[in-house]
């Protein structure tokens, strides 16, 4: 009786001390959506030393599940799941300057400027930040914000990116109205999508960024139309099967900036 009370005992022990040595790392359950800002890896589990199932290109959206250990259990492509460092993970929503150093100061004023030389746009503020793309001299930017002698800019459409402050000089707040230079003969709240794809217009001309797909029943072709998003006039001059009533189609110049608009309902200004 003895031995076999003593038996349960060093059984359950053995087993307290187990769960003890077993007790996992703790795991933040915080879900929320994001986005990849770079090529990243995902893996079976929150460390290098687990096996790769995938890559996830930057850009991809996700949904964070969980975080260890400065890992991301993620949800990608629909119902996939596994795990990627949140260093290549920026919660949507969250401000790209934090990047950047916590001590830099930083501006929020919009502000329509001019690229005054060909200049490189990168990820950050900074050149050790990978660079996205050139502008040309003389291209329409849109300053969003500033931080240790660089310019957070909008161009191209909705792309943005960090470039040098050194060779882009402001102009006028992108709030005043375009009118300055135009006059506004009426406003219109619309629908508005995007498309690309290159390709002829209605109007046999070819399609291009500043291209504006209209009902002709509601905006003639040849309407100069400002849209105060993307601070730019543009030209009534497609059309399209959907694209009836009070809705627009703007041409981006690539699928990622399509997706970046999305569907806004906005107001946009006739001009005369």
């Amino acid at each position: 009786m003895f031995k076999k009370t003593f038996k349960i005992i060093a059984v359950t022990s053995s087993l307290v001390l187990m769960i003890g040595i077993a007790k996992p790392v703790q795991v933040e359950a915080a879900t929320f959506s994001a986005t990849t800002t770079a090529s990243v890896n995902v893996r079976t589990g929150a460390s290098t030393k687990y096996r790769v199932v995938g890559t996830m290109k930057k850009g991809t959206k996700v949904k964070v599940l969980s975080s260890s250990n400065g890992w991301y259990k993620v949800q990608y492509s629909g119902s996939q799941t596994g795990w990627s460092t949140s260093k290549y993970i920026k919660k949507s929503g969250s401000s790209s300057s934090s990047s950047s150093s916590s001590s830099s100061s930083s501006s929020s004023q919009s502000t329509n400027a001019t690229v005054t030389s060909n200049v490189n746009v990168r990820s950050g503020a900074s050149t050790k930040y990978k660079s996205l793309g050139t502008l040309k001299k003389g291209t329409k930017v849109k300053v969003l914000s500033s931080s240790n002698g660089w310019y957070k800019i909008q161009y191209s459409g909705s792309k943005t990116g960090w470039s040098s402050a050194k060779y882009i000089k402001k102009g006028s707040s992108s709030s005043s109205s375009s009118s300055s230079s135009n006059q506004v003969k009426k406003k219109m709240t619309v629908k508005a999508y995007a498309y690309t794809g290159g390709g002829y217009t209605a109007t046999g001309t070819k399609a291009k960024y500043g291209t504006l797909a209209v009902d002709p029943k509601v905006i003639p072709y040849g309407t100069k139309v400002y849209i105060k998003e993307l601070d730019k006039v543009f030209t009534a001059e497609d059309c399209g099967g959907g694209i009836k009533g009070n809705k627009v189609d703007i041409y981006m110049n690539s699928e990622s900036a399509c997706r970046n608009w999305g569907v806004r309902t906005i107001t946009i200004e006739i001009l005369k």
